[in-house]
């Protein structure tokens, strides 16, 4: 049988178009949610087939070089946070929930500021 591309693939029991829908359903909603909804649509889906079609998120093969590291308002005079991102990567590595310094390594140098790095 010839395979249309973006319509079918081979040893598929459905559309790659069903099967995105069915994926975006069960990343909303999660197992048993998502199958009451796909029962309610007349979409043949179990909770276990949902479940399976969630991949998990892609783990670096290695620790960023070049950490960046910044503070931010949750709300403005109130609660602050830490942000941690991979410079060369251009991804957040974290979210810390409060501004302690309790991350840092105790052998990990000092941070710079900016001007401090250029100036002569």
């Amino acid at each position: 049988m010839e395979q249309v591309p973006g319509l079918s693939e081979r040893h598929r029991r459905s559309s790659t178009g069903l099967t995105g829908w069915l994926r975006s359903i069960a990343i909303e909603l999660g197992g048993r949610p998502a199958a009451r909804l796909c029962h309610r649509l007349r979409l043949v889906a179990g909770r276990t087939r949902l479940l399976r079609l969630l991949t998990a998120p892609t783990v670096p093969d290695r620790a960023p070089r070049v950490l960046g590291v910044d503070e931010f308002a949750f709300r403005k005079g109130c609660t602050y946070g830490t942000v941690l991102v991979d410079v060369e990567a251009g991804r957040v590595v974290d979210v810390l929930p409060d501004r302690t310094k309790a991350w840092r390594s105790p052998g990990a140098p000092p941070a710079r500021s900016i001007p401090a790095a250029y100036s002569p």
